[in-house]
């Protein structure tokens, strides 16, 4: 009995994302490592992204560091209904699962790193 609770309790309608839901997320790390090596740490923030399904992508919040980012959807890798995905575009990967978001950002200069706790709203 306990064991078909849990297994409806995690299939719960409440537990799926859906496009146009809204996500508010609060950094656990901003690092950026440059071309030389050098290692900055920076202030944490707090940023929202909702999936659009009009740009099938993450799209970011104005303010911060990630103010206005607009990530495509990996169409191979992106599950929305269990809240997994994976985004990118020529610069940046993000992967998203049960709340959690890890980011990567690599170009000319070094590459930059974002972790961070989600919750939906």
């Amino acid at each position: 009995m306990k064991k078909l609770l849990i297994t409806l309790l995690l299939v719960s309608p409440f537990s799926f994302a859906e496009w146009g839901d809204v996500y508010y997320c609060q950094m656990t790390s901003l690092v950026d490592t440059t071309s030389d090596g050098t290692v900055g740490q920076y202030k944490l923030e707090r940023f929202q992204f909702k999936l659009d399904s009009t740009e099938k992508a993450m799209v970011f919040g104005k303010g911060g560091y990630l103010n206005d980012w607009k990530v495509p959807l990996d169409p191979n890798r992106s599950w929305v209904l269990i809240n997994r995905w994976w985004a990118s575009n020529n610069y940046n990967l993000l992967l998203f699962e049960e709340g959690k978001l890890v980011s990567s950002s690599v170009g000319s200069e070094g590459i930059t790193s974002i972790t961070a706790n989600c919750d939906k709203f």
